[in-house]
């Protein structure tokens, strides 16, 4: 017998969104799909989940739209966490204060927030025009990152070294008027202190420490995280520093994803990580972040308790030039290496490809585990070196 009604408000569409519906049923809930274009989604006939078609931008949209008893509703986008909780705030179902998300989801809100408390984090200013820009590097200093303060995966985020490159940055950051969701943007640029070291996140689920992440980066000038590692060597001080930062920003509930480095707090986010790191915490801790979303969705406690010692990684198949990917092969190969788990290729035969500028630009994935960070890295590396995308140069035609 079914426990009731999950809603989903949209999902991520890159990631653990399908598994979440499916994770959704396996628990005994009825997956519901509110989507503006359940096209968006590869795979989501095969999840079982209903979908309802509706405008999902705002909750008076969405209200009319509501199938009937809901037992929780949440979210796997970035993108519509307001919504999401707005929408449980009025039914009366477990979730972070509307406030509290909509804050989140404004980088800036959040550096001011952190400033108050205290909390280690780079230089910021931002900017509404490329005249602010000189100001505001100097008083964050160069080379310095400018980035949306609303958007997500390493979308329009650059690292700059002079006045002119940040000025350019902030030009591209603010002619873009809506997000890849259809959404307005704030028509705010974020100019932050460049931190140099390695980069870590930090997974918590109402408030207690899951696992730190060590993340991969591609070269500068871009942002883009091309691979992953949990659980990370990292200073057990990384998660006090996260306690003190949600407790400022008064999250409560549910999954955060915050990213560090060198002990300043770049991103946090009221969400589960992207980039499959759910699936590396399951596999090397035994524990399905997914599944304590749903729980936690409903008003159940979350089962945090480690089943499993091991470690887990990612790597991300990107292209070396931009032009058509034409075809993919040695993926066969790839899964037949040892300690692979998953290979799967997110990009489309025939879709125009480029080296990675966002996180929407890599190609694929394979993830691996093993009882060493050494042993996972030796099985990435050895199954990415089989994937070989075909790229053809794009005609005027095509272009």
């Amino acid at each position: 017998m079914s426990r009731g009604r999950l809603l989903f408000v949209e999902s991520n569409t890159t990631g653990s969104g399908m598994l979440a519906l499916r994770t959704a049923a396996r628990l005994g809930y009825e997956p519901v799909l509110l989507t503006s274009d359940p096209a968006r989604y590869r795979g989501l006939r095969e999840t079982g989940a209903q979908v309802v078609r509706c405008d999902t931008s705002r909750v008076t949209a969405v209200r009319p739209a509501l199938p009937g008893r809901v037992a929780g509703v949440t979210t796997t986008s970035e993108f519509f966490l307001p919504v999401a909780a707005a929408l449980a705030q009025e039914l009366g179902l477990p979730g972070n204060p509307v406030d509290v998300v909509r804050t989140c989801r404004d980088k800036s809100a959040v550096r001011r927030r952190l400033a108050e408390a205290g909390i280690p984090q780079p230089r910021w200013a931002c900017a509404r025009s490329p005249e602010e820009i000189p100001d505001a590097v100097a008083a964050v200093g160069l080379p310095c990152v400018v980035k949306p303060v609303d958007d997500s995966g390493s979308a329009n985020v650059r690292i700059c070294g002079t006045v002119r490159e940040a000025q350019a940055q902030a030009r591209a950051v603010l002619a873009v008027r809506h997000n890849v969701r259809g959404q307005p943007t704030a028509g705010v640029a974020l100019v932050e202190e460049y931190v140099a070291g390695p980069e870590y996140s930090v997974e918590m689920f109402s408030g207690r420490c899951v696992g730190v992440t060590r993340k991969v980066m591609g070269a500068p000038p871009y942002c883009v995280e091309l691979g992953h590692l949990h659980p990370a060597d990292a200073d057990p001080a990384l998660a006090e520093t996260v306690r003190a930062a949600l407790k400022a920003l008064d999250v409560r509930v549910g999954p955060t994803h915050t990213e560090i480095k060198a002990g300043a707090l770049i991103e946090i986010n009221c969400r589960l990580a992207g980039g499959m790191i759910p699936e590396l915490i399951r596999l090397a801790r035994g524990v399905d972040l997914l599944e304590q979303q749903v729980r936690c969705a409903v008003g159940a406690a979350p089962d945090l308790e480690p089943r499993t010692d091991g470690w887990a990684g990612i790597r991300f198949f990107t292209a070396r030039r931009t032009g058509t990917l034409r075809d993919v092969l040695g993926l066969d190969h790839a899964r037949r290496t040892p300690g692979v788990t998953q290979v799967t290729m997110t990009a489309r035969r025939g879709a125009p490809v480029r080296p990675p500028r966002t996180a929407y630009d890599r190609l694929g994935f394979v993830i691996a585990a093993g009882d060493s960070p050494a042993a996972v890295t030796a099985s990435l590396s050895a199954a990415a070196r089989r994937v070989v995308p075909v790229i053809t140069a794009r005609t005027a035609s095509t272009a």
